[in-house]
């Protein structure tokens, strides 16, 4: 199971201007405020080109997705997470993510990223979905569903790009996972002696 992300408060209307990129996403707050989940996943994807000038290009690459600015990326993962309720965001999708042997940054077995997909609603019947059409724009799609900000269908749903955000997500620190702690209690051994 993956870790539930902590959700933050919605960001008040004086924090929604980017300091590195000038953009504001309250227009973003207003839709999901509103749950109009297809128009602000969408408003994501633009937000997300204009924040890399590449709204003219209509694609982020490698190099566009490791330098999003980390305010950015957070602010659009608290906006998702606290509308859904933690339902949907970016650190919702990375806990999916990481829980179905995905690692941030590295492309591992197709099988693991298609189980993300599987999990996330991305596939139906072992085929990946069309994303603008195929997308459940609803509070009973998947866990990690939403946001997708994906223009158009890719044979293997994106796998490189997503694994890029993922890194980018890792790097800006928007999850913390819980870790194990370094020193266990010793486990009483309850196997009773035989008597001779």
């Amino acid at each position: 199971m993956s870790p539930k992300p902590t959700v933050s408060p919605l960001p008040t209307t004086a924090t929604l201007v980017s300091p590195s990129t000038g953009i504001d996403y309250t227009p973003l707050k207003n839709l999901l405020a509103e749950q109009k989940w297809q128009q602000a996943n969408e408003l994501t994807r633009s937000l997300l080109l204009k924040a890399m000038n590449r709204d003219l290009q209509g694609w982020l690459t490698a190099e566009d997705i490791a330098k999003l600015a980390c305010w950015d990326l957070k602010t659009v993962d608290d906006l998702w997470t606290q509308a859904s309720n933690g339902r949907f965001g970016f650190s919702v999708q990375y806990g999916i993510f990481i829980s179905t042997g995905n690692k941030p940054g590295r492309l591992m077995a197709p099988e693991a990223y298609d189980k993300f997909g599987d999990q996330v609603g991305w596939r139906k019947n072992n085929e990946w979905i069309l994303f603008k059409q195929g997308l459940d724009y609803s509070l009973n799609a998947p866990r990690g569903h939403l946001p997708n900000p994906r223009d158009e269908y890719q044979i293997n749903g994106g796998r490189l790009d997503y694994t890029n955000l993922t890194k980018r997500i890792n790097d800006c620190q928007l999850v913390t996972i819980p870790t194990l702690p370094s020193v266990l209690p010793a486990i009483p051994s309850s196997v009773p002696k035989k008597n001779k």
